[in-house]
């Protein structure tokens, strides 16, 4: 028979050991959880500021398509940073404006028979409609057709897009199609 004298003792953790343990394993979580925490926020930031870019190159685009085969018609002079600008669009038969309003891009149209009606046209505020994400600025350079001396007309459209502390900025140049105020080509 054994004696309870000649077992083996087992070895145990102290209390102290399994405190040390367990502050450091929290340490370790919190910091991972940190971590994560914040990738996924810039992630999510990141994301968000993609979106609002592409958002803003694709109504360029739209817009750039629009203006080739457009007659500037407001302003009718050269300026140096416009807030908008009206056109008529020859291939639709319509007139559009872009303006740059409460942080975004926003966009009036009506169908009209020519230039000079588009020249007319007046748009209210509701007939405009937001048509970007995030917050956008900037403004448009514009250089209207001319007849005397001949002069290509041609629209610069500079847009920051703004996410937060971060921001990115696209600009798009478009050379006019017409000659004059009613779009005669340059034969």
């Amino acid at each position: 028979m054994m004696h309870a004298s000649s077992q083996p003792k087992r070895k145990a953790f102290s209390l102290i050991e399994v405190m040390v343990s367990l502050f450091i394993f929290t340490i370790i979580m919190v910091a991972t959880s940190q971590i994560f925490v914040q990738t996924f926020a810039n992630y999510r930031y990141t994301r968000n500021l993609q979106r609002d870019i592409e958002n803003a190159q694709f109504l360029m685009a739209i817009l750039s398509k629009e203006l080739r085969t457009g007659t500037i018609v407001d302003p009718d002079s050269s300026t140096a940073r416009a807030s908008s600008v009206q056109f008529f669009d020859h291939s639709q038969q319509l007139c559009l404006k872009y303006r740059l309003s409460g942080g975004g891009i926003e966009v009036a149209s009506t169908s009209v028979g020519s230039a000079n009606s588009c020249n007319s046209t007046n748009f209210t505020t509701n007939d405009y409609k937001m048509v970007s994400t995030g917050t956008v600025t900037g403004g448009f350079d514009i250089t209207p057709s001319s007849d005397s001396p001949r002069t290509v007309g041609k629209v610069t459209a500079t847009l920051l897009i703004k996410n937060g502390t971060h921001e990115a900025s696209i600009q798009s140049t478009v050379s006019l199609r017409d000659y004059g105020p009613e779009g005669s080509n340059l034969q």
